[in-house]
């Protein structure tokens, strides 16, 4: 986790403090990411778009970036569906990302892994070969 530097970005959307001693980042502390993304803040560079936005966890004042195994663990229930949109309505106004860029990459990744094409048949083409 790494401190952001807050004069080059700006606040989408506010999330939650961590309220918690340790850090989020801790293994243990993994149950209390898991689909809890009323603690993630969304920042956006001042000179980037929507999809250059990234997610955040506030901590006594500080905004973190967030690591990809703390990024599985809060976005875990998201099924990437036929028609997917990653990206939505920020609640005061603008759009904000569903899911983290990076995220969204590796999600589709791995689905792709398991999309199993299934290979349709002409019978008269087989029936051809076989002669």
């Amino acid at each position: 986790m790494k401190v952001v530097d807050m004069r080059d970005v700006f606040l989408v959307h506010s999330g939650d403090d961590w309220r918690y001693e340790q850090l989020p980042c801790n293994k243990q502390m993994i149950s209390h990411l898991e689909k809890n993304e009323g603690i993630v803040s969304w920042l956006q560079p001042k000179s980037g778009l929507v999809d250059d936005q990234f997610p955040a966890i506030k901590i006594k004042d500080y905004y973190y970036t967030l690591s990809l195994r703390m990024m599985k663990a809060i976005w875990r229930n998201v099924r990437l569906r036929k028609g997917f949109i990653n990206m939505e309505r920020a609640p005061y106004g603008g759009h904000k990302l569903k899911i983290p860029s990076l995220l969204y990459t590796e999600k589709m990744r791995t689905q792709h892994r398991f999309n199993v094409k299934t290979q349709h048949f002409c019978l008269a083409c087989i029936k051809t070969k076989l002669e």
